[in-house]
């Protein structure tokens, strides 16, 4: 990202086995579309990132997660989701759901940054160092859940078919392109949806393609 500077950023605190806090910032005063486009890009982005990096063999059971959150999303009467939506493995505990917890800004913890920078095909997601797949995976899903908790319906639907999108891209073995390709795919996808329905899109699909 060097020479790059950053629009929009999210910064993921990983505090503990199934905890995670999410901070969106704009140091560069957004992209000059609606915050919540922004927000959907960095989210599909640190997935996309997390999806491409993964192993091959994992790459259906990172599906079937994304896919459960989607679904999860889409029935969300309230923004909020059951607690077994997202799910980590633990060493000592087996499964235990992930919890978003209050962001304490310790640089001492495990954190998993990602932000939209300019590029000459418009912004695109880049990570900040190199956060390990699976730290991308589980903070991919945790901003998922952070931003269900603050969008409405309209909002709310169109994460869960940008979702769907994504795990289609990758289920299409697309790993080799540019995660940049997936989030544009998969805004696409969403947007296709809700006009093939009849839906107004709703500010985070501000800018997708007619």
């Amino acid at each position: 990202m060097i020479g790059r500077t950053p629009m929009a950023e999210v910064d993921v605190e990983l505090p503990g086995a199934g905890l995670a806090s999410v901070r969106v910032a704009f140091p560069g005063g957004g992209t000059g579309r609606p915050a919540g486009a922004d927000r959907l890009d960095l989210t599909l982005g640190l997935l996309a990132w997390g999806f491409h990096g993964t192993h091959e063999s994992e790459v259906g059971a990172f599906s079937e997660r994304v896919r459960r959150v989607a679904t999860a999303v889409a029935d969300s009467p309230d923004g909020t989701l059951p607690g077994d939506a997202v799910e980590v493995a633990t060493r000592t505990r087996g499964l235990v759901p992930v919890e978003l917890v209050r962001w304490s800004g310790d640089r001492g913890l495990p954190r998993v940054s990602a932000a939209l920078v300019r590029s000459a095909v418009g912004p695109v997601p880049v990570t900040i160092g190199s956060p390990a797949p699976v730290a991308l995976a589980v903070a991919g899903l945790a901003a998922a859940i952070d931003q269900c908790a603050g969008e409405d319906a309209d909002g709310r639907l169109a994460l869960a078919l940008a979702l769907e999108g994504l795990t289609a891209w990758y289920a299409a073995a697309h790993r080799l392109t540019p995660p940049r390709d997936a989030v544009r795919s998969a805004r696409t996808h969403a947007a296709d949806r809700l006009r093939g329905a009849g839906r107004t899109l709703p500010p985070s699909l501000d800018d997708a393609p007619a």
